[in-house]
């Protein structure tokens, strides 16, 4: 994982981040980024109100950390704490280019359950038992009238359209040559696990573009809060050392696509690097899938024990055939910037989780344990994997990625421990000594 949260087979997702996420996750200097204006930046505005009625609220935390998402009611192990539509939603480059399909606004699946394992499994024959308990709508799938773009609901094609689509439509089968030149130099950067997409950033400015008033951009540049060396700094985090010269690259393509008077000030080199650095810092991905969700729904089945067990065995077979095949790749895609769930912070001992109740790019975070009145909500920016090495291994991805080092319960329980705080198996960075520490100049 390199960032974005790892999606899992169910759909669900183990981390947060794009290196995104949380609200002040990778400023080295969090009360630099954010203003004290609340939510994304506007005052009290009615999402934060909602929000703030829905048992949580946006909040400092200190000149550390900066922004915190904190209850305000108690929840209980297992309670939905919050749900989130996104601002805007964009699929990986290489899950579409492989032919993942999701509605291209809302990432929900567009394939049968049967669909799916036959191309996972690449066995075209496979049948599926209880096909019927697939939740894919086939018959609610439109197209686009003028370019291959689908979506799962003449409801998401509307919307669609309506946000960035009438701008971004091909009008075509294939690209216009801008747009395959700038996906085609996205991906020469990415490899899988992908990250992020820069076409999140396109839509973005087509959507800053058409915001008539003013609320999305008043939004995005109280946001954008942090100072350019800190910007710089992360931009090096995330493309390494060739990141001036594709940073420039980049912003070149994404002018060729939507150079509109009225987004000037983000198409600047400083505005378009504090656009990118946003979308690092604070996507999230999504993923969806529809053999996981047939499998939720097989798993709920009161069928006779032998019965059950024969298609859990089927089931358990089909996920041994696509890992042999296709890895861990089994879900679409994607990622998404949030306007509420990018201000929760990470912890190594988090007590919510990331999911996809809806099985599109609606966000819930759900309780992992009891939450009290006025306990910080906190996630994990790892995947389950990596919260399990040692404190040094996941400071260094933490500080390799978000740019801030944890001070978790567990962190600081392990900071001791010599167990907990290096891992011979793993190679250090280069500023920090043989216990994990950093180093002085």
């Amino acid at each position: 994982m390199n960032g974005t949260p790892a999606t899992t087979s169910s759909g669900s997702c183990a981390t947060a981040g794009a290196a995104g996420g949380g609200g002040d996750k990778c400023s080295p200097s969090s009360s630099s980024r954010n203003s004290d204006t609340g939510y994304l930046g506007c005052n009290y505005n009615q999402e934060f109100l909602a929000a703030a009625n829905g048992g949580i609220e946006v909040r400092r935390v200190n000149d550390k950390v900066g922004q915190g998402v904190f209850a305000t009611k108690n929840f209980k192990k297992g309670d939905q704490v919050l749900t989130d539509l996104p601002i805007v939603t964009c699929q990986f480059a290489w899950n579409h280019l492989y032919k993942y399909k999701a509605c291209d606004y809302c990432m929900r699946a567009l394939e049968t359950a049967e669909e799916n394992v036959r191309r996972l499994t690449q066995i075209p024959t496979f049948d599926l038992p209880y096909p019927d308990l697939c939740a894919t709508k086939k018959e609610l799938i439109v197209t686009c009238d003028e370019c291959p773009a689908m979506y799962c609901s003449a409801q998401c094609k509307e919307k669609a359209f309506n946000e960035y689509h009438q701008i971004l439509c091909f009008h075509a089968e294939n690209p216009p040559e801008n747009v395959s030149r700038l996906d085609d130099f996205w991906r020469s950067m990415h490899y899988p696990p992908e990250t992020s997409n820069i076409m999140l950033l396109v839509r973005l400015l087509v959507k800053l573009h058409l915001d008539s008033d003013k609320s999305l951009l008043q939004r995005i540049g109280n946001f954008c809060q942090a100072s350019a060396n800190e910007d710089e700094e992360l931009a090096h985090k995330v493309l390494g050392d060739e990141y001036s010269l594709q940073v420039t690259t980049l912003r070149q393509l994404v002018i060729s696509i939507v150079n509109f008077p009225n987004i000037q000030q983000w198409l600047t080199p400083e505005g378009f690097l504090k656009l990118f650095v946003l979308i690092g810092r604070n996507s999230q991905g999504v993923g969806t899938s529809p053999f996981a969700t047939y499998v939720e729904n097989v798993e709920k089945q009161e069928l006779p024990v032998d019965e059950k067990k024969a298609v859990l065995d089927t089931i358990d077979h089909i996920y041994e055939v696509m890992d042999s095949v296709i890895g861990h790749f089994m879900d679409n895609e994607g990622v998404a910037l949030y306007p509420l769930q990018s201000w929760v912070n990470h912890s190594c001992v988090p007590n919510c989780e990331v999911k996809f109740p809806e099985k599109n790019h609606r966000v819930g975070l759900i309780a992992l344990e009891d939450i009290a009145i006025g306990e910080e909500i906190k996630i994990s920016y790892l995947d389950l994997a990596d919260l399990s090495r040692s404190r040094y291994s996941r400071n260094k991805y933490l500080k390799e990625h978000y740019l801030f080092s944890c001070d978790c319960p567990k962190c600081l329980e392990q900071m001791d421990d010599e167990d907990g705080t290096t891992d011979s198996n793993e190679e250090m960075s280069d500023d920090e000594d043989e216990d994990g520490n950093e180093m002085s100049e």
